[in-house]
């Protein structure tokens, strides 16, 4: 039997510019996770608290309908896809999926749940093959399932999950990989043009993290922006924030708190010119009242993601700075969540 967990992410800055190939973000793994069980077993089939489904091999592929449980469907896909390529039989199994990035109500935190889910599912069944793949190449599958079920991300939540800790991520050209999805051997052996995964030491930074009350769909968002980021001012956008992104990770790797605390202000300026500019609404009144809570106590703070709802995030400089933001955030009728940046070497 094999069991895992694989962590949820937030992103800290770059969001809506690492939605094109070549731009940046830094994202964060985060201690909430998604559990994995996967086991020797009489017939194909999957569970979790969101659904069951069972399946039969053709080909030695998974045959679905994909109506629901879509991305766990492609991750067992994708495997399978992986096991014929390195020429492995399938062996008869169940998963066991239980996930802690969403409330007890069910209410998603915008944590990546999707991506989590994906890459768990994913290496479970090759680790329950005995395969214990490469973190690129997981990296890669992943994108390929997300492929399968047209429910493309810029692929920063996946790194995160799969890298752990603080990461800068730069997107990967999308055509490039379309033009190569019928070939794996192509798309696992080959370079990945503009894909950049670069882990980052920690520092004593720490990460504040407030949630709405309100789930939002990023994929809404990113369809939105899709039409809108052809425009000469998105390209002006694109090349501002890449500067200020870029600063950010110079100024983290060198602990300076100050530089960070700024380039998180001048980010935030930006994101509210792409509000007025594209016509989508980042900043809900939750939002705004976590990142004006947070001025006054002196700390910037910002949406995490696509915005609107989900979460919202701070950086402090100690953890008695984060307590002391997080208990005026609650005193102000906000929801502070209890959550720290996780690697996979804690």
């Amino acid at each position: 039997m094999i069991s895992l967990k694989i962590p949820g992410k937030l992103f800290i800055i770059g969001e809506y510019s690492v939605v094109k190939p070549g731009n940046e973000a830094i994202i964060v793994a985060v201690d909430k996770f998604i559990h994995v069980r996967v086991k020797e077993d009489s017939d194909y089939q999957f569970s979790s608290e969101m659904g069951h489904f069972r399946w039969m091999l053709s080909d030695q592929l998974p045959v679905f309908v994909y109506d629901t449980l879509t991305h766990a469907k492609a991750a067992v896909y994708i495997a399978h896809k992986y096991l014929k390529y390195k020429g492995i039989t399938p062996k008869s199994y169940s998963i066991q999926l239980f996930s802690e990035l969403t409330s007890k109500d069910n209410i998603k935190y915008g944590l990546g749940s999707s991506g989590a889910v994906i890459v768990a599912v994913i290496k479970g069944i090759l680790n329950f093959h005995g395969i214990e793949i490469s973190r690129l190449d997981l990296f890669k599958l992943s994108v390929l399932a997300q492929i399968e079920i047209s429910d493309i991300t810029s692929g920063g939540e996946l790194a995160a999950s799969i890298y752990g800790g603080w990461i800068f991520y730069q997107r990967y050209d999308l055509i490039w990989i379309l033009n190569r999805k019928g070939h794996i051997s192509e798309v696992m052996e080959m370079t990945w043009p503009l894909l950049k995964i670069e882990k980052l030491k920690r520092g004593s930074i720490k990460l504040a993290v407030c949630f709405s009350g309100i789930s939002h769909s990023t994929k809404a968002y990113t369809d939105k922006m899709t039409s809108f980021s052809g425009s000469n001012w998105y390209a002006n956008f694109l090349a501002k924030t890449k500067v200020i992104v870029n600063q950010f990770k110079e100024a983290f790797i060198r602990s300076d708190y100050y530089t960070i605390k700024y380039m998180i202000d001048l980010y935030r300026q930006k994101l509210n010119e792409l509000e007025e500019n594209a016509g989508i609404k980042i900043e809900s009144e939750p939002f705004k009242k976590m990142i004006q809570i947070a001025s006054d106590y002196g700390y910037s703070a910002k949406t995490s993601g696509a915005g609107y709802g989900d979460c919202g995030i701070a950086l402090t400089k100690n953890e008695t700075d984060k307590r002391t933001l997080q208990d005026a955030w609650i005193k102000n009728g906000l929801i502070a969540l209890d959550i720290k940046v996780w690697d996979y070497d804690e």
